[in-house]
């Protein structure tokens, strides 16, 4: 059988000082068969010099670099990517990441052996850099395998960096741009979990993901996203006839529940909360429902009853053992 071929879709904004370790990473892997197509989201440092210097000393014709004129967002930039992509499978990797040695090989392995597989899930390294810390994303998914639920599936985490993706399946999910106004990646990746018949989790730690406090997506007015976001999942799960209500309700409670725990030094959480609150106390979910995607039944029930005042000081009590034991 033959090998797969990937298409590794960058897209870069202001990244001078990393873009280089993130295009190593690639050409470091012990596997041929790759394209790389950088985008270039109209960087206002020295991000495009750097790639186009970076192209001159590699000579391989494998890297396409595309050059936007205008920003117009990560998402956007990524779709322009797919729009060059010639290979079967693609991978996005954010251009201030990097891919672990050996990842297209255990990739290509799990491909000849499990012809049906939609998308393809692999581990990650989580490393704060505010905290010097890092960290294995998951240390008890299981061994590598397939994975069938839909429901199942979406309990995996909601990037698209850590994933490989058939593009013929990605041709058929024909999701729309997404907007601005829309997350990045869990609409995105919500609906091709729940879209795909089958996916493979991968238990070999292939990515390493940088937090850096002062990245974009970790700005408090990009949590407002979140609301757009639930609304373009609605929308795209029912075009594609596999809404379902109740597992819609739990997959939107993680989302806010998420974005409700790490907005919380906002200026904005006042008007956040409440937002969130108003959808809480619309779906009515009840302690017993029955769902295999776990979301948090006590923070949903103290914010359909609590005032924004009272829900931050029962979360401050509810982290004060985890602080004096020097926990974070």
């Amino acid at each position: 059988m033959n090998n797969a071929s990937f298409s590794v879709i960058v897209p870069v904004f202001n990244v001078q000082d990393y873009v280089n370790k993130a295009l190593d990473s690639i050409f470091a892997q012990d596997f041929a068969d790759f394209e790389v197509i950088v985008v270039d989201d109209a960087s206002t440092d020295d991000s495009a010099q750097k790639i186009e210097e970076y192209i001159a000393r590699a000579n391989d014709k494998r890297i396409k670099f595309i050059k936007c004129e205008t920003n117009r967002g990560l998402s956007t930039a990524r779709e322009e990517g797919l729009k060059f992509a010639e290979n079967e499978w693609i991978l996005f990797l954010d251009s201030d990441d990097w891919y672990s040695e050996g990842l297209f090989k255990k990739i290509n392995e799990v491909i000849r052996n499990n012809p049906n597989i939609n998308i393809i899930e692999f581990n990650f390294n989580f490393i704060d850099e505010c905290m010097r810390r890092e960290k294995a994303a998951y240390r008890d998914r299981g061994v590598s395998g397939v994975r069938k639920s839909a429901e199942e599936n979406i309990m995996t985490a909601l990037a698209v960096w850590n994933k490989c993706f058939k593009k013929s399946f990605l041709e058929i999910l024909n999701l729309p741009p997404i907007p601005r106004s829309v997350l990045d990646d869990a609409p995105f990746t919500v609906c091709a979990l729940l879209a795909a018949e089958y996916f493979y989790w991968l238990d070999f730690i292939g990515y390493s993901y940088i937090y850096r406090g002062s990245s974009l997506s970790k700005q408090s007015s990009m949590y407002f996203r979140v609301f757009n976001s639930v609304a373009f999942m609605e929308k795209e799960l029912k075009r594609l006839k596999i809404y379902d209500e109740t597992q819609f309700k739990v997959i939107s409670l993680r989302l806010l529940s998420s974005n409700l725990r790490n907005c919380s030094d906002s200026l904005e959480y006042k008007n956040f909360y409440n937002e969130c609150r108003k959808i809480f106390r619309s779906f009515d979910l009840k302690k017993g429902v029955k769902t295999p995607i776990i979301y948090n039944y006590k923070l949903y029930k103290r914010v359909r009853l609590y005032p924004c005042w009272l829900f931050k000081l029962r979360m401050k009590i509810s982290q004060l053992p985890q602080r004096l034991m020097g926990k974070r």
